[in-house]
């Protein structure tokens, strides 16, 4: 009775040892796939709320602050005074300069990347010039159209700077993403449909000006997104070529009105708005640069159209500016526009994350399997002759 008890004890004991290790053999198998899987997913599915919560923030403070300088440069001009719209645009880049100097020469910040001057003076110095260019005319269009006319007209440039994209192989031109700039595009001409402040100078100094700005977020978008640049390095070595080229703007369009006493003794003698205006001015070129690093330089002129309709709600408020039901209409199809483009190009940008993690995840699978002798690692070496090893 004991031998007869003892063998289905034995047989099951056999079959439960051989089930477990039939088990801990094929985990041993599957595992480390699984495992390189999950932590690829894990990953994935981190990376995008990161993505997500960084292009939030840098939307709403990029608004925020370019608003504020906005509304805050029209007031020194027209009611402080001081219509020197490109020495007000100099203050931003030297206040930001000055930040990012002092942040690399006391260690903060390391330079992760040197440039050389002929490398700084083919990347940057074009970057120097369309900013200056872009400030210079931005701000002076406020001498001559209403600050909500003007913000309507800013709806033209998105669609200038997705095809300046996909002319230097940036951007990719899609049905979806030209529908949605064409949309915004359509919002701007009904909404500057028989506009009261329309004026041609100003439009002239608006289409350079959106011309430059789509050339400087071209230029841009390469520095910070081939180069990889982060944000102080990026105000380091863009700041001094765009003041530069301001510099050259006042000495040649405001040197001579600006010396005069009533004009710098405003200055002095009421310095918070103009210690604002740089210091907004530093916060704008940063944000600027964590947008178009984050979301690209499109988003970042699509995002603006949206910014500016709380430009013109507080310009009726604060300046008196009038808006027609028909401008409102107008930049609500804007709006639309902007939302179509911004699902779009969200959907490209998690799209692409996701293909670059399962690339990461394979390559991991592929290393645990070859390390597992899973497959003949010598069949892989011929790569590494090629990509560079000591035999190549």
């Amino acid at each position: 009775g004991g031998g007869r008890g003892a063998g289905p004890d034995a047989a099951c004991g056999g079959v439960l040892r051989a089930t477990m290790n039939g088990s801990t053999a094929s985990g041993a198998e599957e595992t480390p796939r699984t495992s390189v899987k999950r932590r690829a997913k894990d990953a994935a599915q981190e990376a995008s709320f990161a993505y997500h919560a960084k292009m939030v923030t840098y939307l709403l403070a990029w608004s925020l602050v370019s608003g504020l300088i906005i509304i805050l440069n029209n007031w020194v001009m027209h009611y402080d005074g001081f219509p020197f719209p490109i020495a007000l645009s100099a203050t931003g880049p030297l206040f930001s300069w000055v930040v990012s100097a002092v942040l690399v020469a006391s260690g903060h910040t390391r330079l992760e990347r040197h440039m050389t001057f002929k490398t700084w003076m083919k990347q940057v110095f074009p970057i120097g010039f369309f900013t200056a260019v872009t400030y210079a005319t931005g701000n002076e269009l406020y001498l001559y159209m209403s600050v909500s006319f003007i913000q309507m007209m800013k709806s033209m440039s998105p669609i200038v700077v997705l095809f300046l994209l996909v002319a230097f192989k940036l951007d990719v031109l899609t049905t979806p993403k030209l529908v949605g700039v064409a949309t915004m595009s359509a919002g701007m001409l009904v909404a500057c449909h028989a506009e009261p402040s329309f004026n041609l100078f100003g439009l002239a100094l608006m289409v350079v000006g959106e011309a430059a700005e789509a050339m400087r977020m071209v230029f841009f978008q390469q520095l910070l997104g081939v180069a990889q640049f982060g944000l102080i390095e990026g105000l380091f070595y863009t700041c001094p070529a765009n003041f530069f080229f301001l510099c050259i703007g006042v000495a040649v369009f405001e040197e001579g009105e600006i010396k005069k006493p009533e004009n710098y003794e405003r200055v002095l003698r009421n310095p918070g708005p103009y210690l604002c205006i740089s210091a907004l001015g530093f916060l704008v070129i940063l944000t600027t640069l964590g947008v178009i690093q984050t979301c690209g330089s499109l988003t970042f002129k699509a995002a603006g159209q949206v910014r500016n309709i709380g430009i013109i709600i507080v310009s009726m408020a604060v300046f008196g500016d009038r808006v027609t039901v028909t401008q409102a209409v107008g930049y609500a199809i804007n709006v639309v526009g902007f939302c179509v483009y911004q699902v779009v190009k969200t959907r490209e940008d998690l799209h692409n994350l996701r293909e670059e993690f399962a690339r990461e995840a394979l390559d991991g699978d592929e290393g645990v399997r070859i390390a597992a002798g899973g497959e003949d690692a010598t069949a892989k070496t011929p790569l590494l002759d090629r990509a560079g090893s000591p035999l190549g």
